[in-house]
């Protein structure tokens, strides 16, 4: 008999090597192990940013909920999808219940289309600077990552994305572009300008756009989806940024494309959703009754992401060792530049040992090596960024 050796999957070749300890988060923990103060200032996380959906509306759904029958549909509950449609109908965007499948989390949802649209080697083109979340997804799916740049506006910092860029970075293998807007960490959108210009190229690769962040706009050209493309064309939506709630493990799938091709595209969706049946009953149930509170969630988060914009703008003003880079228009994340040589890594750790204050390099999320970008969340509560900025501002002197 012949003695076979144990291997696993060829993926995690290509997703780096996960055996190496992050040299940041190590710093991180040995301060926390001695004992030593930490001022986070990179937690996106609202459920411990004082930011949670309230547990008592939460508790009072989730008790009087019947889930004692399970109905297993591959879409999600049309009552479910009938409550999302709404959402776009008020937006001014014409969705049928039918052109959506309910998923776990946006994650699922990449990990659906890129079932539906690709084979192991195709490339997937993702902006940069993005979220590197991105090179996991699609290694996971035995796909190559490519990436666009977005075009930064050398007057006022801002990234935008440039229809003509995106284009020209398309290659022979490339069979799906995606796009976040709101962006994170840039907060660059889709506007109409930019939908306008990409469909005059009569391009007809399937686009995914992820607008996490959608409820967080703030200032400039709006974010925008076109009403009717010529292309195929998916968006993904969740719980997570919209009502504060990761836990939920709500999301979808809406598609927009061509009708031509939208009813044999959803039938391929559902024998991948009915596949892997991953969204639960509970949160499905409770969806009519957590929707309404979506309001009153976003405008706490848009409150204090306002205040902190205004904090850390007043903390770019005051040193003269930081670049200067526009206020985010949209999203979560704020982001400066130190006027230093060494590497943004090297700086986090620096900052880190002698401050205490926690931030993320620029190059996680694909700035170059050759700027000093930083990240910060904010969401942060305003205590602590203040407190943070303010030890911040003490090392540049």
């Amino acid at each position: 008999m012949s003695v076979h050796q144990f291997h696993f999957s060829n993926r995690f070749r290509f997703l780096g090597d996960l055996e190496i300890e992050n040299s940041i988060h190590k710093t991180k923990l040995d301060r926390i192990h001695s004992g030593k103060p930490i001022f986070e200032l990179v937690d996106s996380n609202p459920t411990k940013m004082g930011l949670e959906f309230p547990p008592s509306v939460l508790t009072h759904i989730f008790s009087n909920l019947n889930v004692s029958v399970y109905e297993p549909i591959p879409e999600g509950m049309e009552s479910v999808r009938e409550e999302i449609c709404s959402l776009y109908t008020s937006r001014g965007i014409p969705t049928n219940p039918s052109d959506f499948h309910l998923t776990s989390s946006t994650s699922e949802a990449y990990s659906f289309l890129f079932k539906l649209l690709t084979n192991p080697g195709d490339e997937v083109l993702t902006p940069n600077p993005g979220y590197p979340l991105f090179s996991f997804l699609v290694g996971l799916e035995n796909l190559n990552e490519t990436h666009y740049q977005l075009k930064e506006n050398k007057t006022n910092g801002c990234f935008v994305y440039d229809a003509e860029t995106i284009a020209n970075s398309i290659s022979t293998k490339t069979k799906v572009i995606v796009l976040v807007s709101p962006s994170n960490p840039t907060g660059s959108k889709t506007t109409e300008t930019f939908w306008k210009q990409w469909e005059s190229f009569g391009i007809q690769i399937p686009i995914i756009v992820d607008e996490v962040f959608e409820a967080y706009d703030y200032s400039g050209d709006p974010h925008c989806l076109p009403l009717n493309p010529s292309f195929p064309l998916f968006i993904c939506h969740g719980f997570s940024k919209m009502l504060a709630l990761p836990q939920a493990k709500l999301s979808w799938i809406l598609n927009l494309s061509p009708k031509s091709i939208r009813g044999e595209i959803q039938k391929k969706l559902s024998f991948i959703s009915d596949t892997y049946l991953s969204v639960n009953s509970f949160i499905q149930l409770a969806t009519k009754e957590i929707l309404p509170w979506r309001s009153m969630v976003q405008n706490r988060i848009r409150t204090r992401v306002m205040r902190n914009i205004s904090i850390c703008n007043e903390f770019v003003s005051q040193s003269q060792k930081i670049k200067k880079i526009q206020s985010p228009e949209a999203g979560w994340y704020y982001l400066f530049e130190f006027d230093v040589e060494q590497k943004d890594e090297v700086m986090v750790i620096k900052i880190l040992n002698e401050t205490g204050v926690s931030l993320h390099p620029g190059t996680w999320y694909g700035f170059s090596h050759n700027r000093c970008v930083f990240v910060i969340s904010l969401i942060t509560e305003e205590e602590t960024l203040e407190k943070g900025l303010s030890l911040l501002q003490s090392f540049l002197k």
